[in-house]
């Protein structure tokens, strides 16, 4: 009501209906109203729109106790996590509470629900929300769980909240080794990319340096700090001081005895994964609130898997065309044409949330494409490419995932496609081990294999046989530091005439948008 009625009716005409008490009539008015909000929401202020989610996600809440339907419970989750990132505390905490309490009650367990809400009252949370869950833990008091397994969450919490300088199992700090050509070196820029609950930081250098990583807990003065401390380094272009909006809230540089000391003031504790990319040299600090992935059990059950958002990556852009084929067909133009065909499949058949990296002719940069897919807290990333070879002759479908490439061919593609030499791919591979991607990673090779699959199949109705490169690695800078299983998926070749040509119609690169959506909901399935 008040000022948001005057401005935005819409989000005052859906609180009305929520807030009436009466029941809805029937489903298509409840998603009706929530369906009205939200697309009126496109374009208006971060704290306007953090509301509606909110009201959005009690809206198809309300449907899907009224009506039972899964897909109100799942839209409504989405909505919650969107307002849960709002800079407003007691918004983001009721937000987060209602999300975590509707994802336990969709698998119709009770008790599940007292647990993952006991669970997150034993972390670190603003008083606001800590005061909302204890409500919500005392509505729930008849459901109490055991104090065995009470006392197991509190165990575990408490060995997942070591302290920010380290020792948290999957934190990781990847470091030039001594024999690197270091400095002198000046900082060229810092790029922040920064949701509420994810970060990441890159430090541009002119030459390689070596560096030490830290940590400061809060006191009085100041928030949680982390920094990194360069050797023979001196600012440069950088500013002395940046405020940003999220994790991050500021980034400062000084000096700190006989070195450059970049400092990062976050909004609260978080996790660290540090490591360097060569050619040109810059320092990537991804920081989140959520514990790094570490290595699972080997046997882990197949089933149906979680897949609420996922990244399409759609390679290339703006004044970076990438591979050009021989009739003057262009790399960029082909994958974000395939990535606008699968982003309506999967929200139309599939409920799934969609976001590309980049939506237009533009150019993004590698570390950037993994930071939005981490702030998006996306379930899955999958990178499209064209694949291109100097033998025009090569022909087919292949699927990468991260790690170090095996033969000389997939050195020389993860070259081209990093902008960098095969010696630069030779050391972020040798960082792979280090940065214990291997949980993701198994998950990375399974959804691969689900993408060369379903990608054969679906051009094979239409082209015949379609040679099946199957699933390899390297060491793609694009992929790495993404905290959900990531691919990279070369459609075909576009250095090859034929290949060239279909690559060059809509009915082909259907085929391939279809492959991509059907091995994402085979990913979904659990198959």
């Amino acid at each position: 009501g008040g000022e948001d009625g005057e401005a935005f009716p819409e989000l005052e005409h859906a609180t009305n209906v929520l807030t009436s008490g009466h029941p809805f009539s029937s489903r298509a008015q409840a998603v009706s109203v929530a369906d009205q909000l939200a697309l009126s929401m496109e374009g208006k202020p971060a704290g306007v729109s953090a509301r509606a989610a909110r009201v959005v996600g009690d809206l198809r809440r309300k449907s899907y106790r009224t009506f039972h339907q899964g897909t109100d419970a799942r839209e409504a989750i989405v909505q919650y996590d969107l307002a849960s990132r709002s800079d407003d505390a007691e918004l983001s905490c009721g937000a987060r509470v209602a999300s975590l309490g509707l994802r336990a009650e969709l698998e119709e367990d009770v008790r599940k629900v007292y647990l993952v809400l006991y669970e997150e009252s034993r972390r670190k949370n603003p008083a606001l929300c800590e005061a909302s869950i204890r409500r919500a833990l005392e509505d729930l008091s008849a459901y109490r769980a055991e104090p065995a397994q009470l006392a197991d969450i509190d165990r575990r919490v408490a060995e997942a909240t070591t302290s920010v300088d380290g020792g948290v199992k999957g934190e990781t700090v990847v470091k030039p080794g001594p024999e690197t050509k270091a400095g002198p070196s000046k900082i060229e820029a810092i790029e922040t990319f920064s949701s509420r609950d994810a970060a990441r930081v890159v430090i541009h250098l002119t030459a390689p340096a070596l560096y030490e990583v830290g940590a400061l807990a809060a006191d009085g003065e100041h928030g949680p700090r982390l920094y990194v401390d360069l050797a023979k380094t001196k600012r440069g272009k950088a500013e002395r001081e940046k405020e940003t909006d999220g994790l991050v809230r500021r980034v400062r540089v000084g000096v700190h005895q006989d070195k450059t000391r970049v400092v990062l003031d976050l909004s609260q504790q978080a996790y660290k994964r540090v490591f360097y990319l060569p050619e040109p040299f810059r320092i990537v600090m991804d920081i989140s609130t959520t514990a790094p992935r570490v290595e699972g059990t080997k046997g882990e059950p197949v089933g149906p898997r979680q897949v609420r958002r996922v990244v399409l990556d759609p390679g290339h852009g703006g004044n970076d065309p990438g591979a050009i084929g021989p009739g003057g067909l262009r790399e960029k133009d082909v994958t974000l044409d395939i990535a606008h065909r699968v982003a309506p499949i999967l929200s139309r058949e599939m409920g799934i949330v969609t976001m590309l990296t980049r939506d237009d002719d533009r150019y993004v940069a590698l570390e950037e494409r993994a930071a939005r897919a981490n702030a998006f807290h996306a379930d899955l990333f999958v990178s499209i490419h064209c694949n291109a070879a100097e033998d025009p002759s090569h022909r087919g479908v292949q699927t990468f995932v991260l790690a170090s490439a095996k033969d000389e061919a997939a050195q020389r593609l993860a070259a081209r496609e990093n902008a960098a030499s095969t010696a630069a791919g030779h050391q972020v591979g040798a960082m792979l081990a280090e940065l214990q991607v291997e949980s993701v990673s198994r998950q990375s090779w399974q959804l691969a294999t689900l993408l060369q699959r379903a990608t054969i199949s679906s051009l094979s109705e239409s082209y015949g046989a379609v040679p099946d490169g199957g699933v390899r690695s390297a060491a793609f800078f694009v992929l790495l530091g993404a905290q959900m299983p990531a691919v990279l998926f070369e459609v075909s070749f576009v250095s090859n005439p034929q290949e060239e040509t279909r690559l060059a119609t809509a009915d082909y690169r259907q085929k391939l948008a279809d492959g991509v959506a059907n091995a994402i909901r085979a990913y979904r399935d659990g198959r």
